[in-house]
């Protein structure tokens, strides 16, 4: 095997305690994928820029949806700086004016370093909806005159030739708000012995009441209505993103009727492809797969001793290396999975300026090295190397993924005599060596840089199965 396929995967507590309290038990199980020959694209895109934005960035320490939900254990060490009551929370919507909202300036950028698609946060669990929606009362149509904010990303997205992605959160915890508990895990005595329930105030409520089965069924139906509000204003969508819910395949199959190409994912229903979050899986999928990671990082120490990454807007703009996020793309593509790396735009609409500053530096390591890893094909399961590996070409072209922090000698388990050895980013031919079944191709130190350095093998056929 490869040595992505051994990588140990970073501790994943925020993403499970969220998950939980979604019930996404079928977050990262797969479903087999659609045979549709216009969603094909979506193995070999590698790459996809996830947005989110919303009202919670106008505080500016808040992620989207949890931060008016307390006593969240994974950020603790905020000691409740980064929370607000629901009813403060929701006010936020009156002072979020995106007045420099340009999604053009996004994609531009996102498309220069190598993104094939871009997923928009068009509705998160606060229920606040960026697009005028006849189906809910909180959003762009009760507080921005119905300014539409989906539009001018999808439209971006087409202009510059990125695959068009949604988000959409079937729970909606502002039309949930008389029926659910504001304070984390209330509900599981158990892991939380005597914590109360919270109303939207976050004061202790007593018992929370059932759900009502009108507002069940009228719950389901503003949630299929939205929907279709998505596929059909704004002409061809390629991905929907749900996350949470109850399980129920309605949502999946309405929208197949209206776009049957789309893309689905597999958090709401039985979807295309399976998925991780900000983390690496453990193993290979059987299947499509797509690890969605944050790019930015908040000084919070979670109770796993590491920082707790961030979804929306950080006023602090702290964002990891460039070397990282490639680092993290090279190790999933040699199992044929994708990054979706998220950003999150500040309230007025404009990008940090650090995130222009990742991207370009991802577009100038894509100018020599983008056929490594977009358009390319997972490491055949039984090949052995101790990097990180992608192919193209049928298997007769592989790319050896040095990354940050490798020094040894590259080592493929092969019997053959390749054609050429060579370091993309350079184009310089490689010296290597073939003893007992083992090609040996060192990377002079004068060659290495500080990202992911590739190593392109030409052979004269593809590899059928590796020699163990």
């Amino acid at each position: 095997m490869s040595e992505g396929d051994s990588v140990t995967t970073t501790t994943t507590t925020a993403a499970a305690d969220q998950h939980a309290a979604l019930g996404l038990e079928h977050a990262d199980k797969m479903s087999l994928h659609t045979q549709h020959p216009e969603a094909q694209w979506f193995p070999t895109a590698g790459l996809g820029l996830f947005i989110h934005w919303g009202i919670a960035s106008v505080h500016g320490f808040m992620d989207l949806s949890w931060g008016m939900m307390a006593n969240t254990p994974y950020d603790a060490a905020a000691c409740g700086a980064n929370k607000l009551p629901p009813e403060e929370y929701w006010k936020l919507a009156g002072r979020f004016q995106p007045d420099h909202y340009d999604p053009d300036k996004w994609l531009t950028a996102a498309a220069a370093a190598g993104m094939q698609y871009a997923v928009f946060t068009a509705m998160h669990h606060d229920g606040y909806t960026l697009w005028p929606t006849q189906h809910g009362e909180l959003g762009v149509q009760s507080h921005l005159g119905g300014h539409d904010l989906v539009r001018p990303f999808v439209d971006a997205c087409r202009r510059h030739g990125l695959k068009v992605g949604l988000y959409y959160s079937p729970p909606d915890w502002h039309f949930d708000r008389r029926y659910m508990s504001f304070n984390y895990g209330s509900g599981d005595q158990k892991r939380f012995p005597g914590r109360p329930h919270f109303d939207t105030r976050h004061q202790p409520c007593g018992a929370i009441p059932p759900k009502p089965e009108d507002h069940i069924r009228r719950g389901r139906e503003i949630w299929l209505a939205r929907v279709e509000e998505l596929l059909t204003r704004y002409g061809r969508i390629d991905l929907l993103w749900f996350d949470g819910g109850c399980h129920d395949n309605a949502i999946r199959d309405r929208a197949l009727e209206l776009q049957p190409h789309l893309v689905i994912n597999s958090r709401s229903c039985d979807g295309d492809y399976g998925s991780t979050e900000c983390s690496l899986p453990s193993g290979r999928f059987d299947g499509w797969l797509e690890t969605c990671h944050c790019w930015q990082h908040s000084d919070l120490l979670g109770p796993w001793g590491g920082n707790v990454d961030f979804w929306g807007y950080l006023d602090k703009e702290q964002y990891k290396s460039t070397a990282w996020m490639l680092e993290t793309l090279v190790r999933l593509r040699t199992w044929g999975g994708n990054l979706l790396i998220n950003v999150g735009p500040r309230p007025d609409g404009e990008l940090p300026d650090v995130v222009y500053q990742r991207l370009a530096e991802t577009a100038a390591w894509m100018s020599h090295s983008r056929e490594a890893v977009i358009g390319t094909e997972a490491l055949p399961a039984s090949a052995r190397c101790n990097v990180p590996v992608t192919t193209r070409d049928h298997g007769t072209l592989w790319y050896l993924h040095a990354v940050p922090g490798f020094e040894e000698a590259i080592k493929i388990h092969d019997l053959r005599t390749p054609q050429r050895v060579s370091l993309l980013r350079t184009g310089e031919t490689l010296a290597f060596t073939l003893s007992q079944g083992c090609l040996t191709v060192t990377i002079p130190a004068k060659l290495r840089s500080n990202c992911v350095d590739v190593v392109a093998v030409h052979w004269d056929s593809a590899i059928e199965e590796a020699p163990l």
